[in-house]
């Protein structure tokens, strides 16, 4: 199948990943992550688009199915957060504004509700421009969230610069987390950035009990990982606690 088929045709899904408030024990959202059955791998398809020079057109009818699977789901995700994924490069298209307003105008539930994730995969190379794009959306309604805070090297002037309303923090920090000093004064410290700013922290990854205890000992209100809610098609969802 050639790659502009894949997109043409729809020819992928989306699985949704809850996103955890251990403060209250709640789901308050959910990741759309993508699938489809001509890769394995999720990030091959996107490898391949880049090669094909059609990341642009893939991000976007990503976004679109997500948005439309979700807000048309017989599972009750009222009230949830839904994260889309986007790479800096697509966010900085210049018809990208206009398509994400048309999403917004077609399912006005997800206005407040559909929280944009600047992938960290790829460089910014124009963030005043970035700024200038987030900025408009932020007015329409969309929130916007900081991916895999702490793996890339620009983590902190996208976060600076696009007025971030969530930093996710790269599931790297969670791993062995109560055993590492290092670790849990880095995320202390990005705790006390985002309640200085009125930012909403994630971290990702929590895959062990003992973890998922000290992110909450250390301020951590929201989380994701497979220990507290696995991947699944939106109509699985099953309001309940992990």
């Amino acid at each position: 199948m050639a790659f502009s088929h894949l997109i043409e045709q729809k020819a992928f899904y989306h699985d949704f990943q809850p996103i955890f408030d251990l403060t209250d024990e709640q789901t308050v959202g959910y990741e759309a992550l993508f699938r489809s059955g001509a890769y394995a791998n999720p990030e091959s398809a996107y490898h391949h688009a880049i090669e094909s020079n059609l990341l642009y057109e893939l991000d976007i009818s990503s976004i679109d199915a997500a948005v439309h699977s979700f807000l048309n789901a017989q599972a009750d995700v009222r009230n949830k957060k839904l994260f889309v994924n986007a790479y800096p490069s697509t966010i900085l298209h210049p018809e990208f504004t206009e398509r994400m307003i048309e999403i917004l105008n077609r399912f006005p539930a997800g206005r407040q509700s559909l929280v944009l994730e600047i992938i960290e995969s790829e460089e910014i190379k124009n963030f005043k421009r970035l700024g200038e794009v987030v900025r408009t959306l932020k007015q329409k309604g969309l929130l916007i969230a900081v991916d895999d805070f702490g793996k890339g090297g620009d983590n902190i002037n996208r976060t600076i610069e696009v007025d971030a309303d969530y930093i996710k923090l790269d599931r790297y920090f969670s791993i062995d987390l109560l055993l590492s000093e290092k670790k849990q004064a880095y995320v202390s410290f990005i705790v006390q950035y985002c309640a200085q700013f009125n930012i909403k922290a994630i971290l990702e990854g929590l895959e062990k009990e003992e973890d998922i205890k000290r992110a909450k000992g250390l301020g951590i209100h929201y989380a994701q990982g497979n220990l507290l809610g696995k991947p699944q098609q939106v109509d699985d969802i099953c309001e309940c606690d992990p």
